[in-house]
């Protein structure tokens, strides 16, 4: 006797997808944390561009990073283990979509590839103080 083994479930993803000027891009749910309101942004000098500056979340301090000029919502997102807010998407949706290539998934019929954080949080980065002193 053979059993039938069911089809496999299409693969989903759980996460935002959302919109930066005019493109949609996919954060998984494991990185995007939550979604907040444009918090109070404490800038500071010297910050590199990209950086908006520090901002309480949830009760916690993290960096603003943005990503487009919407000022709609911000995404919580964890990156290299560290919480960081992403400011300037707008047309936020979250749930479950079906996955798609390269860790992007399909929403509405349209591929949406992932929002690359390496890349964003890489324009940011800065010399330490203790290199630019020679130290």
């Amino acid at each position: 006797m053979t059993h039938a083994v069911p089809p496999p479930a299409s693969a989903t993803a759980g996460g935002v997808v959302f919109r930066v000027k005019g493109r949609r891009f996919f954060l998984a749910a494991d990185v995007a944390l939550r979604l907040a309101p444009q918090p109070q942004i404490t800038r500071f000098p010297g910050a590199p561009p990209g950086l908006l500056g520090l901002a309480l979340s949830d009760g916690v301090t993290l960096p603003v990073v943005e990503i487009g000029p919407a000022r709609e919502a911000m995404i919580v997102c964890l990156y290299r283990g560290e919480p960081i807010g992403l400011l300037g998407a707008e047309e936020v949706t979250t749930g479950m979509f079906a996955a798609g290539d390269a860790g992007g998934v399909l929403a509405s019929g349209e591929a949406v590839p992932p929002l690359d954080l390496e890349e964003i949080c890489g324009r940011i980065h800065v010399v330490t103080w203790g290199a630019s002193w020679g130290g």
